[in-house]
């Protein structure tokens, strides 16, 4: 079944762009990204789809590579100028795991919706971009985050500039998308506002209600974001989508080896099983 049929349309014209409806969506998403950093396509995977996506995975869950993880708001080497207290080397804790990418059969569906071209023209269409295109990375193209019960993410901002997810299965209780909009700027890192979240006062933080099959895309860079604790008896999966503005995007194999374990120099996505 071709993925037009996976996907509801009907309330989300991805593929009629040039048309009224498709422009009043895109209006509709940059209007959103422009004041929340974010927007959402409820229901943009039909139930079926979900159903096939998660049976697909149903025998490579029990790879996704699992090691607890901390790090600064940053995601950088702390800064010796500030004390491990400032906001700036607050040590927080990640312990989701990470479904690599080339445990995802290149067949599957949801490897077919991350390469599918109508999906990368809307998203830059919104991001004001003239095209996007998929990583040619073997291990980070798409992946599955894996949260079971016990585990989150901790607060901190994006190095992309963008990230895209698809909602999977959310959590029965916990597993709450928290973040707080442009709490800082490219000029003003505001380091009082980030003590106070991370102090946990609520005032600034916003959730972003997420559903299986809701479609997001978030731009994480000056937004400080978490995923709380989940809990119940079922894990919390979410697809994520990387995609760049340039061709051949690929990770370092550092970066390979901390968020997968492992590190192949040279994988490519004709290598891919």
């Amino acid at each position: 079944m071709g993925i037009e049929h996976q996907v509801d349309l009907a309330r989300h014209p991805i593929t009629q762009l040039d048309t009224p409806s498709g422009d009043a969506l895109v209006d509709r998403c940059r209007v959103r990204l422009h004041a929340q950093g974010a927007y959402v396509l409820e229901g943009f995977l039909r139930q079926g789809a979900i159903a096939t996506i998660l049976g697909e995975l149903d025998g490579v869950l029990d790879s996704a590579y699992y090691k607890p993880k901390t790090h600064n708001p940053y995601l950088a080497p702390d800064d010796s100028d500030f004390s491990a207290l400032h906001p700036r080397n607050r040590q927080q804790l990640t312990d989701s795991a990470t479904l690599a990418y080339d445990y995802i059969a290149k067949d599957s569906l949801l490897d077919r919706i991350y390469q599918w071209s109508p999906l990368r023209a809307f998203i830059a269409r919104t991001l004001g971009f003239e095209e996007l295109h998929p990583y040619a990375d073997a291990l980070a193209a798409a992946n599955v985050l894996v949260y079971p019960p016990g585990t989150k993410t901790g607060w901190h901002f994006d190095n992309a500039q963008f990230v895209v997810t698809l909602m999977l299965r959310q959590a029965q209780r916990g597993g709450v998308y928290e973040y707080a909009p442009f709490i800082r700027a490219p000029d003003q890192e505001n380091y009082p506002a980030i003590e106070a979240v991370l102090d946990g006062q609520s005032e600034p933080v916003q959730t972003l209600e997420q559903s299986a099959g809701d479609l997001v895309v978030f731009q994480g860079r000056y937004t400080l974001h978490r995923v709380t604790e989940v809990y119940g008896s079922e894990a919390r999966l979410i697809a994520v989508l990387s995609y760049d503005v340039q061709p051949g995007t690929s990770l370092t194999p550092h970066t390979r080896k901390t968020f997968y374990g492992r590190s192949y120099e040279g994988d490519s996505l004709a290598e891919k099983a």
